[in-house]
């Protein structure tokens, strides 16, 4: 009787510590998860400090920093879909995609300034042009006058350039990283402001039309308005 008795905890205390060891071991998914929770949470910490430490407070002079930040975050997230791990977001993830859907939105807001801006010295530019006194085709003074035509033309496109375009280019890329649907219409009017400013330089009415185009887009980026997705 008393062996049988300590057969029976034998094989009761084996099936225990068995049991026991199965539970502390880790399955392939949850070995999947956690490294990829741990990754998710490095990146996620970099794209943070990158914000926390190198804005300045100045859009324009952020957006290198912003837009990397914004990428960092992209592959964060990326970090669950190729671990094949489906419907997970962390407190930390949702934090740090609020601040960029901030700066999200006021990135859009001065895009439609930068819009704006465009056509307000595109306008200056031709009414400059316009103002210039006519001289006769055969008289030094015509050579003077297209001289200046030419140097006002070369001043308007290296201030446009450094002024308006080259931001709105780099505006497009960041909203581009945080939803390519949404920002859309913006980013389309951004990739033809060259042709339609042109558009407006040959014919100066078209600008109201433009302008009009450019306000519709505005009311998605109104001060009040935090985008989400």
């Amino acid at each position: 009787m008393r062996c049988l008795y300590r057969l029976f905890l034998t094989t009761f205390l084996t099936t225990l510590l068995f049991a026991c060891s199965k539970e502390k071991g880790l399955t392939e998914s949850q070995i999947r998860f956690a490294k990829a929770k741990q990754e998710h949470a490095i990146l996620l910490q970099k794209a943070t400090d990158i914000l926390d430490t190198k804005l300045t407070g100045n859009l324009l002079n952020d957006l290198n920093h912003i837009t990397y930040a914004s990428e960092v975050a992209l592959h964060a997230e990326q970090v669950f879909t190729d671990a094949k791990i489906v419907g997970v977001s962390t407190p930390e993830y949702i934090q740090l995609h609020d601040r960029l859907s901030k700066l999200e939105n006021e990135a859009g807001q001065k895009a439609i300034e930068l819009l704006q801006l465009s056509v307000a010295k595109t306008l200056t530019f031709r009414k400059d042009v316009d103002e210039m006194p006519l001289q006769p085709l055969s008289s030094q003074s015509n050579a003077t006058s297209n001289g200046m035509v030419k140097y006002l033309a070369v001043q308007y496109k290296e201030d446009l350039q450094s002024c308006c375009i080259a931001p709105l280019k780099h505006i497009a890329i960041f909203l581009g990283q945080m939803d390519e649907v949404e920002h859309y219409t913006l980013r389309k009017t951004i990739a033809n402001v060259e042709r339609s400013l042109s558009s407006v330089l040959r014919a100066p009415d078209k600008a109201k039309l433009y302008l009009k185009e450019i306000d519709s887009i505005k009311t998605m980026y109104s001060a009040n308005t935090v985008l989400t997705h």
